[in-house]
């Protein structure tokens, strides 16, 4: 399903973006508020993307089944 796999790919890009502001800011220095910022919202959007890709695995099932 390309849906899916166009969702993993930018779920992808949004962990490597996530780990490098969780470096950042794990690394003890000075995490501005831009970069705690960023941080929550990338957190929001991998969240939203798994939970596109499991609807999405969810539908694939359905349509199989049906």
């Amino acid at each position: 399903m390309i849906y899916r796999e166009v969702l993993e790919k930018r779920l992808s890009r949004k962990k490597t973006e996530l780990a490098e502001i969780e470096g950042i800011m794990d690394s003890g220095g000075l995490a501005t508020a831009i970069d705690r910022r960023k941080f929550i919202e990338l957190k929001a959007i991998v969240n939203e993307l798994e939970n596109c890709i499991d609807i999405a695995e969810s539908m694939l099932k359905l349509e199989e089944g049906g």
